[in-house]
């Protein structure tokens, strides 16, 4: 395992391991390895420990519910939430919706024209699932690096939307979208962007499912991988990054563990003492 700090915001209580009894995980990358293209065993043995333990678990993913279930991993276990558009979406643990931030008509529109204008291939992800036109070299990259089904191709049919994505090659120049007014561009990887509300990232979204719980805040230990966990990590009372995160995430991290190809997860959570 990769040497690591530990900082004054983790604490033990009474033996029994991390005083905050949450625990947020992202899924690729972190959760979901993408080296072996599947959940290590032991990783989800250390998720049905913690709740057995009492912790309550959530994912936390750029994808929406309905990429995540492609994938299984909704399936794999029982959760206590879901967060789902890296914050747009928060689900309980019947995975019923709390809350949802959607695109505005205005701020849609605009996205596809600009789209069309530039010969951008656009996706629409969770309940309306679409592409404007067949998968370009960028995007086919990303369906297969993260297990995506890939979607039917047609027009925006005036839908409410709350997911958009766009795929370009890595030094492609996303400038023309700085016009619409209330959306920001997070950055999975790097032939990839998310459309956001201005705002709205993973951190906002755990506040809310806190508040559903009836927790504090940042009362909660995360893990992550990618630039999208960046304010997830910063607010958690306890952040942890993987060994093979972006290196500009790392810095905020209370602690470095190794890669997600290794059952490292499972590990650190053992020598923390909430599993056994």
């Amino acid at each position: 395992m990769t040497p690591c700090r530990l900082t004054d915001s983790f604490t033990k209580t009474g033996g029994t391991g991390y005083e905050n009894k949450r625990c947020i995980f992202d899924i690729d990358g972190t959760f979901f390895d993408h080296v072996s293209g599947m959940v290590l065993p032991e990783t989800l043995t250390a998720v049905k420990k913690l709740r057995e333990n009492g912790y309550k678990v959530c994912l936390c993913s750029g994808r929406a519910k309905e990429m995540a279930e492609q994938l299984g991993v909704l399936q794999m276990t029982a959760w206590d939430g879901y967060v789902g558009g890296a914050g747009v979406s928060v689900y309980n643990e019947r995975m019923e919706l709390i809350s949802e931030h959607a695109f505005t008509r205005e701020q849609t529109a605009r996205i596809f024209e600009l789209g069309r204008q530039y010969d951008i291939c656009i996706q629409s992800h969770g309940t309306y699932e679409f592409m404007t036109k067949p998968l370009n070299p960028y995007a086919r990259q990303t369906f297969a690096e993260f297990h995506c089904k890939v979607p039917e191709v047609r027009d925006w049919h005036d839908e409410p939307l709350v997911a958009i994505s766009a795929y370009e090659k890595k030094s492609f120049d996303w400038s023309m979208f700085d016009e619409i007014e209330g959306i920001e561009l997070q950055h999975p990887n790097d032939t990839c962007v998310d459309f956001m509300q201005c705002g709205i990232n993973k951190a906002t979204g755990i506040r809310e499912l806190m508040d559903f719980w009836g927790f504090p805040h940042d009362s909660y230990m995360a893990f992550g991988d990618s630039l999208n966990d960046m304010e997830m990590i910063q607010e958690a009372a306890y952040g942890i990054v993987m060994g093979n995160g972006k290196d500009a995430l790392k810095p905020y991290a209370d602690l470095v563990i190794g890669p997600s190809s290794e059952a490292v997860i499972y590990q650190i959570l053992k020598e923390l003492h909430m599993i056994d």
